[in-house]
């Protein structure tokens, strides 16, 4: 079960930035928010307190700007 979340966290992440490269912002800030929180539960489980720091960061940050509406 483990595996499978940090591997779809990790493929999710690689599509989020397909789309901030074909200029997809508003797809690109959904697919980071869940591939950044699928990281953060997956480096909690493992136990990985620095990329668990860094993945919630992104996670809230990214959450920030969905909530306000931003698009990049």
């Amino acid at each position: 079960m483990k595996e499978i979340l940090g591997w779809t966290g990790c493929i999710l992440l690689l599509i989020a930035y397909l789309f901030l490269y074909l200029k997809k912002f508003k797809l690109f800030l959904y697919f980071n928010f869940i591939a950044s929180l699928s990281l953060t539960i997956y480096s909690l489980m493992l136990k990985s307190i620095p990329f668990a720091i860094v993945n919630g960061f992104i996670t809230i940050v990214v959450a920030k700007k969905i909530v306000k509406g931003e698009t990049s």
